[in-house]
């Protein structure tokens, strides 16, 4: 175990070997805190405009070594790594209490079932979770000067305290089921205690105090319900508050019964709940927050975008299935996946058939259907999911929400995702995986290999940069010749050369629900640079010849590689289709599968030499 520990659950701190280090600037432990969530490295110009925005460019970047020499001059440990543009965590040097709290509600997605489920096996990582959760993220800190890092941090304590609540309101759940009502009672009072204007931990304590025979406690419940949402928010119980408290007061509800609130009948056309999602929570919980859930406002149009194989689809998927989102959108999740070419009359037809719109004796147009299911959805709530859009005008039929109705868009394309946006916030970049959760996929998947080889396995993780689809790929692979009995060994170096990820298949759950057959992830890949032209897909492909993980350049760099006067429009298309990707300070940077498929076109060119 490391003895550098963070703690961010209360006051931050910072201790080795039980030994507090006095860190007496609060920009340099809010920096910590900062490092300590970021999954990735951070440019120095974007920490420094971060934490010192009334400063200039110079000044700034001067403050930010300061900070920097902080946090290092009293730790005997080497746990930060710096060079001139970038600044990141060692996270093997270090434990980080907020991230222990994410790595315990990993584990419980790896019981094989979903995500509001509590099995035996949840029990102790999800009790150690509560215990890490002693007080709010950063509790009575705040940076007077830095308002964004104030924003952020608001943000992350917002994420934090539902996932919170979530694990209270997921043990009271079991509890109850167990017919253990004191503990299940003890869990819903917890819940509540952590947002109390919540009305369905409320309506839990009610039917649990009914169910342990304690009536009058239901009641004493139901009115301190209603004078909180009175005082707090000048509004009545909702119906089903009310509801409960009429049955609990007729008592109509027997004794010994919890009766759960199930969610409203549905509508709904819902992907297939992927099996295996890993260091997705803090994505799923920023983009539910986006649709309303923990906020008061909701945005109507997150478009998610992100590398090819981050992990998109996967992650949109995964959020149909989600309890909160039943709640939020009573009426149900209408879900399509389009793809390059797509069948958009019998996908937007599918969505009518759920309503009963269909009318197999009539033959009708795309905007027809469209338009029948504008006025369907004009007073519902459902979430609308279009997966996997190339060409805006693809999603155009499918925007039939009304107000009370969201629609989340995925594309691996800069360009589309902009044009889909109303605003450059509406789009969400998805992240990479950290080492931890890389590493966690690629043992879940081939346990053997990463328990015998723990070294080469996070080295693997590391070149392969945290992309979700070549994490999975490589450990299926790593998983069918273990159990062959082969040289798992020789097969974690073939795949840091890219040659094996790149012939490999993806896997069948990774690849939507359009019945497509397989494809290689070279076949994938070429989906994003068949869409370049000649000299554009050339130019790509040179980029190979820089060095690796990470493959980083700038615009000088690629005049020379290019021998073009105006690197530019070439760079600017580039990004645009989601193949490059600026990093700060005039510097772009391509993923480690993209340059193993880059190098593949310049060897079938033949100008490698």
């Amino acid at each position: 175990m490391s003895e550098l520990r963070i703690y961010l659950f209360g006051t931050p701190r910072i201790e080795f070997g039980s030994r507090a280090i006095k860190i007496e600037r609060r920009k340099a432990l809010a920096l910590a805190a900062y490092m300590a969530l970021s999954e990735q490295p951070q440019s120095r110009d974007a920490l420094a405009a971060l934490f010192w925005p009334e400063l200039d460019e110079i000044h700034a970047r001067s403050a930010l070594r300061s900070a920097l020499h902080t946090l290092t001059a009293d730790v005997p440990v080497d746990w930060l790594s710096a060079d001139r543009m970038t600044v990141a965590l060692k996270r093997e040097s270090l434990w980080i209490d907020v991230f222990e709290f994410s790595q315990r509600l990993s584990e419980t997605a790896m019981h094989g079932h979903n995500s509001d489920v509590v099995c035996d096996s949840c029990l102790e990582p999800l009790t150690r979770a509560i215990q890490l959760y002693h007080a709010e993220f950063l509790a009575g800190f705040h940076l007077a000067d830095s308002p964004d890092f104030d924003e952020w941090q608001l943000a992350q304590s917002e994420w934090l305290r539902r996932e919170y609540a979530e694990i209270l309101h997921r043990l009271s759940d079991y509890f109850a089921n167990r017919d253990h009502l004191d503990q299940a009672i003890k869990y819903a009072l917890l819940w509540l205690a952590s947002d109390p204007i919540h009305e369905p931990a409320h309506r839990q304590l009610m039917r649990l105090y009914s169910a342990n025979g304690q009536r009058s406690e239901a009641l004493r419940q139901y009115k301190q319900c209603a004078e909180i949402l009175d005082r707090e928010l000048a509004t009545p119980p909702e119906r089903q508050t009310n509801e409960l408290y009429r049955v609990i007061q007729t008592e109509e509800l027997p004794e010994g019964t919890v009766a759960y609130e199930g969610d409203a009948p549905k509508t709904s056309v819902m992907p297939p709940l992927p099996p295996l999602v890993i260091g997705r929570e803090q994505a799923l919980s920023e983009i539910k927050h986006r649709l309303g859930i923990g906020n008061e406002t909701m945005r109507p149009v997150t478009v998610v975008q992100g590398w090819p194989g981050a992990g998109k689809s996967t992650t949109v998927a995964t959020l149909a299935h989600d309890r909160a989102i039943a709640r939020q959108f009573p009426d149900g999740v209408l879900w399509a996946s389009l793809g390059e070419t797509p069948d958009v009359f019998g996908t937007l037809d599918s969505w009518a058939a759920a309503f009963k719109l269909s009318d197999p004796g009539r033959a009708r147009k795309v905007e027809d259907v469209s338009a029948l299911l504008t006025a369907v959805l004009r007073d519902k709530q459902v979430l609308l999911i279009v997966d996997d859009v190339w060409r805006a005008e693809h999603a155009a039929p499918f925007r039939v929400g009304g107000q009370a109705c969201a629609l989340i868009l995925t594309s691996r394309l800069n360009d589309v995702a902009s044009e889909l946006a109303p605003s450059s916030a509406d789009i969400y970049r998805l992240p990479l995986l950290d080492e931890t959760h890389g590493l966690q996929l690629l043992k879940t998947l081939s346990p053997e290999a990463v328990s015998e080889y723990p070294g080469e396995a996070l080295q693997l993780v590391r070149d392969l940069e945290g992309l979700p689809l070549a994490l999975h790929v490589a450990g299926r692979l790593l998983h069918a010749e273990a159990r062959l009995g082969w040289g798992v060994r020789e097969l974690l170096a073939e795949l840091r050369t890219g040659a094996s990820l790149l012939a490999a298949q993806v896997p069948g759950d990774m690849i939507g629900a359009r019945g497509e057959t397989s494809p290689t992830i070279t076949a994938l890949l070429k989906r994003s640079t068949d869409l370049l032209d000649e000299e554009h897909r050339r130019h790509f492909a040179y980029l190979s010849l820089f060095a690796p993980k990470p493959a980083t350049f700038d615009l000088e760099a690629m005049q020379v590689a290019w021998d073009v006067q105006d690197p530019r429009p070439v760079a600017r298309t580039l990004v645009n289709r989601g193949l490059l990707e600026p990093v700060g300070g005039g510097r772009f940077q391509m993923h480690a599968l993209l340059v193993l498929h880059a190098r593949s076109l310049l060897e079938q060119s033949g100008d490698l030499t």
